[in-house]
C-alpha cells in the first residue's frame, strides 16, 4: 500500500514539474493581450532569412510551444512559432511586467534566418509599446 501511494505521488509531482509555468506567469490565460496593430511578416523566405516586422513574445505563455521548459523568446511568423537565439526575453525588459512578454504579445523589427526551427537573429529591436 506504501509502495502505491509513493509511485502516485511521484507521478503526480513529476506531470506537475513537467506541465507547469515558470510559476510567475499566467500559462493558462483565455485571452493574450496585444499591444499594436501593425502588418507583420507571414511567411519565411525560400532561404529561411527573416527581415521585417513579427509578433514576438514568450513562446511558453502565449505562443503555445510546449516543448519550452521555461519562459523564453519566441517570434511568430503566419502560425507558426520560433524559439530565438541571439538575444533573450530578459534583454527586452521585466518578462513579468505588466506590458512583459509573458503578458502581452509585442512587435519588433528583426533581421535573421530560421535554421533547424529557431530563429538566429542578426538584429532584434523591439519596437516601441503602443495601445491600439
Amino acid at each position: 500500500m506504501k509502495i502505491i501511494l509513493h509511485l502516485t505521488l511521484i507521478s503526480l509531482f513529476t506531470l506537475n514539474f513537467s506541465y507547469a509555468g515558470c510559476g510567475k506567469c499566467k500559462t493558462h490565460k483565455k485571452k493574450v493581450e496585444t499591444t499594436q496593430t501593425v502588418e507583420v511578416i507571414s511567411t519565411v523566405g525560400e532561404n529561411g532569412s527573416i527581415s521585417g516586422l513579427v509578433q514576438t513574445s514568450c513562446g511558453m505563455c502565449n505562443f503555445g510551444m510546449k516543448n519550452q521548459k521555461g519562459c523564453s523568446l519566441a517570434i511568430q511568423v503566419g502560425e507558426q512559432s520560433y524559439p530565438v537565439v541571439g538575444t533573450t526575453i530578459s534583454d527586452h525588459g521585466d518578462q513579468h511586467a505588466k506590458d512583459g512578454m509573458c503578458n502581452v504579445v509585442r512587435v519588433a523589427q528583426v533581421d535573421g534566418v530560421v535554421k533547424d526551427n529557431v530563429f538566429v537573429a542578426e538584429s532584434f529591436q523591439l519596437q516601441e509599446n503602443k495601445t491600439n
